[in-house]
């Protein structure tokens, strides 16, 4: 009697979005897939006079990405690890707060930006872009944008009771670490949140 209690919440938390595991295999997500409200998160750091061609900075934050996400919030592992340089198509694990397991796929590579998108099981559904642009002189904008939903309304809770800083933090981190990278220095820093029904 308990195993069937257990099966059909099992099916309930399913049904309900509640659990997002891959039984179909790790297909992508959309904001289709997801719930509550559109979130669109811009997190910048302006930074002047790199010593580096921004383009080479996009790149190296997405060929090191494990290396830039600081571990004790996000652990990133590329599926397929090896020499070879990251490129469309490839996944990352993700292991959020010790706790959480999610992956993303790499869907786009330009001189300027990378985008990622959430796969099942992920917490949000939706895209992550890393991105430069030019603000004149030898300034510069380094931004993670992500435009998501909640996978679930226990994701959505999650975010709201605390998840939502934590993220904000992992990403910050990240861009200060690119920043490092980059040889430039830090003249500006900001993270806009904006939510549409």
């Amino acid at each position: 009697m308990k195993v069937h209690r257990f099966l059909v919440f099992l099916a309930g938390a399913y049904a309900a979005r509640f659990l997002r595991l891959p039984f179909n295999g790790w297909h992508g997500t959309t904001l289709r897939d997801g719930v509550g409200p559109v979130t669109r998160r811009t997190y910048w750091i302006d930074l002047a006079a790199p010593t580096r061609p921004m383009t080479d900075v996009v790149d190296s934050a997405l060929q090191h990405l494990p290396e830039r996400i600081p571990k004790p919030l996000a652990w990133f592992r590329r599926v397929q690890p090896g020499p070879r340089r990251t490129e469309v198509g490839d996944q990352f694990t993700i292991l959020m707060l010790g706790v959480r397991r999610a992956r993303v796929h790499v869907t786009a590579i330009h001189p300027d930006c990378f985008r990622l998108h959430t796969l099942k099981q992920h917490s949000e559904s939706g895209w992550i872009e890393c991105r430069t642009e030019p603000l004149g002189g030898d300034r510069h904008r380094l931004q993670v944008v992500s435009q998501v939903r909640a996978s679930s309304w226990f994701d959505r809770l999650a975010y709201l009771l605390g998840v939502g800083i934590l993220q904000r933090l992992t990403w910050e981190a990240g861009l200060r670490r690119i920043l490092q990278s980059s040889g430039g220095r830090k003249v500006g820093h900001g993270t806009t949140t904006v939510e549409a029904p």
